[in-house]
């Protein structure tokens, strides 16, 4: 769709020579000559002498909008529609700054106000755009209704579906959606909504249909969107996803989707590019969080905590684990107080028990253990035992980790301990052996005593 505000620009350009002074023709000719800043300054010379010259306001807003001087453009236009109330473009271009602004309540009065001056399409969709930004997706669905007319664009007709969809009007959405892709077959973003649509109503067959038609429509880089759709719904996504990537490399969610697939499967290494290609694109949360699980695999714990960090609280866990892997033991403490999954407890449990804070440890790590009986915390628990003292429960939990994980060798290890503590040498030693030649570098360095 043409950007609004070079709908205005004839007004400016094509009659501004004809009815102005020679002040006003020098700051056109800035203007054209894309010298913005000096021609703002010279719309404010030209309304200094005269406040009521319309094509003066209109430059000067333009002016300012185009340097990114946002409320200064604001404060333009509000002016202009101050001293031109019943002039549309002073209303529509003020609602285009409001909308830059974020402030759509503010831009959905300025629109309301140009459809009462002249309903343009233009119009209907900033006013449709600021409700949605105000979270009125019903609202701005009503407004594009009103508008409808036969002789509205495929891009009319496309915000009308996407805001009945967003306010919950699935199923009022699919006949627009029907007329817009036989109308104009091209238009990848039709088909991707109305498959998105179909499959959420349980008709995932019928989606994927419609994709293939789509794709039979659809040319060039828009292809991707249909691919990454179809990629969503298919058993066997990973080929859809690479053909989508090829086609628009920008299309960071089919980036993301191959790096999940990648990550899935256990290859980190294989998953970091193509999450880092996603993520330069579009630094969404949810690809920062399986950079992070990515680099934490990869043993890159700084950019694990930078980018679980971004992730925000999804992140949490993850943050805690850099943090402890960095040393940061404090820190990943306080990230893990509140979090219940057993992970963040069984993680709480090893820091508690490296801190020396045993009975805290044996407090949390014993019903953990018992509710899943993980052989990990199996492990933790019966080393905060043996520091306690309490050989014979430790054996006990050992016995049990072993019957499951007999390749543990720090379960070996605390069992040697606690044999040893129980007076039970010659047990002890076989115990810490076996710990050896596990790998148990402790075993091996207290056997060499």
């Amino acid at each position: 769709m043409m950007n609004p505000f070079s709908r205005v620009l004839p007004l400016l350009l094509g009659f501004g020579i004809a009815w102005a002074q020679v002040s006003l023709e020098r700051a056109d000719g800035l203007f054209k000559a894309g010298e913005y800043a000096k021609a703002a300054l010279a719309y404010e010379e030209v309304l200094s002498q005269d406040y009521g010259l319309f094509e003066a306001h209109l430059g000067l807003g333009v002016s300012l909008f185009r340097l990114g001087r946002l409320e200064e453009a604001r404060f333009a236009f509000d002016q202009m529609v101050r001293v031109f109330p019943d002039r549309y473009e002073g209303h529509f271009n003020l609602g285009q700054v409001q909308l830059r602004l974020g402030r759509p309540k503010e831009a959905a009065e300025a629109f309301a106000k140009a459809v009462e001056l002249r309903p343009t399409e233009e119009a209907y969709l900033g006013w449709a755009s600021a409700l949605t930004q105000a979270g009125q997706a019903k609202e701005a669905a009503g407004v594009l209704r009103k508008g409808l007319t036969p002789e509205r664009s495929p891009a009319y007709h496309l915000a009308l579906a996407q805001s009945l969809y967003a306010s919950g009007a699935r199923a009022e959405a699919v006949p627009v959606l029907y007329g817009l892709v036989n109308r104009e077959p091209g238009l990848a973003e039709g088909w991707d909504l109305l498959a998105r649509i179909l499959a959420e109503e349980g008709l995932k067959e019928r989606a994927l249909r419609e994709l293939d038609r789509g794709l039979k429509a659809v040319e060039g880089k828009a292809r991707a969107r249909l691919l990454l759709r179809k990629a969503q719904l298919s058993p066997k996504p990973e080929p859809l996803l690479r053909e989508a990537y090829a086609l628009d490399p920008s299309l960071w969610e089919a980036a993301y989707l191959l790096g999940q697939a990648r990550l899935e499967a256990g290859d980190a290494k294989g998953a970091l590019g193509y999450l880092l290609a996603a993520y330069r694109v579009s630094p969404e949360p949810q690809v920062a969080l399986s950079l992070a699980v990515a680099s934490l695999r990869l043993r890159d714990y700084k950019n694990a905590y930078r980018y679980a960090d971004e992730a925000g609280p999804p992140g949490t866990f993850l943050k805690a684990q850099a943090a402890y892997a960095l040393g940061r033991k404090e820190e990943a403490l306080k990230l893990l107080e509140g979090m219940a999954t057993p992970e963040a407890q069984a993680l709480r449990g090893a820091l508690l028990l490296e801190k020396g804070r045993l009975e805290e440890a044996l407090a949390l790590l014993r019903p953990l253990y018992e509710s899943g009986r993980d052989p990990e915390v199996g492990v933790n628990l019966a080393a905060a035992l043996v520091a306690l003292g309490r050989f014979g429960d430790a054996e006990v939990v050992l016995r049990e980790v072993l019957q499951r994980a007999p390749n543990q060798a720090a379960a070996w290890y605390n069992l040697g301990l606690a044999l040893r503590g129980l007076g039970r040498e010659a047990e002890g030693q076989r115990a810490l052996a076996q710990a050896a030649a596990l790998g148990s570098k402790e075993a091996q360095a207290l056997l060499r005593r």
